[in-house]
């Protein structure tokens, strides 16, 4: 025996085939939406916590996926360190932490972004009694008094929290049912 039944003259299997596909089409639609808040937020979030640049920002994106029934949003820096200023850290030396000094501290232009090993100078190292620090210094051989300090070293560094990735997640997803309702009522 075949039953069907009629909603205001129409069958109602393709009327929910079509609703259907409408919330599927939102969903996705949804989405993307999501996708995009969450990367432009991300990116500003990343741009205000200090000294990073474009290598940063571009680096995160997010991406929608779907597959098995489901949809994705996978959020991914391409820096892969990204997570210690997301959670923060503490980053120890082996068995130090060679740190450039800062041209305000008499440090040297050259060594801003290059490890202590790549220096392009010999270096040298002397532990000030001082400031309990110790100090790579470098020189050019055969000029007398030119012994400049280029790094100091430490057991250990904290970085904290800059990131709030994780936050803006959450925020967005809890604005998915918003997104999904303007989609599906605009019939996009």
């Amino acid at each position: 025996m075949d039953i069907r039944a009629y909603v205001q003259g129409e069958r109602i299997g393709p009327r929910f085939e079509r609703i259907g596909a409408k919330a599927r089409d939102s969903i996705r639609q949804a989405s993307m939406d999501a996708k995009d808040e969450i990367e432009e937020r991300g990116r500003a979030d990343i741009s205000s916590a200090g000294n990073f640049g474009s290598r940063w920002t571009e680096g995160f994106h997010a991406d929608v996926s779907e597959g098995g029934g489901h949809i994705r949003i996978a959020v991914k820096e391409d820096v892969p360190y990204w997570t210690v200023f997301e959670y923060g850290a503490v980053i120890r030396g082996r068995p130090l932490l060679w740190i450039p000094l800062s041209m305000d501290y008499g440090g040297s232009e050259d060594a801003q972004g290059v490890s202590a090993k790549d220096y392009p100078q010999p270096l040298f190292r002397v532990d000030k009694k001082d400031t309990g620090l110790p100090l790579l210094l470098s020189w050019e051989p055969g000029v007398r008094g030119s012994a400049k300090p280029v790094y100091f070293g430490k057991e250990e560094v904290t970085e904290p929290k800059k990131f709030h990735i994780r936050d803006i997640v959450r925020d967005v997803a809890k604005k998915f049912g918003q997104f999904f309702t303007e989609h599906f009522r605009s019939g996009r």
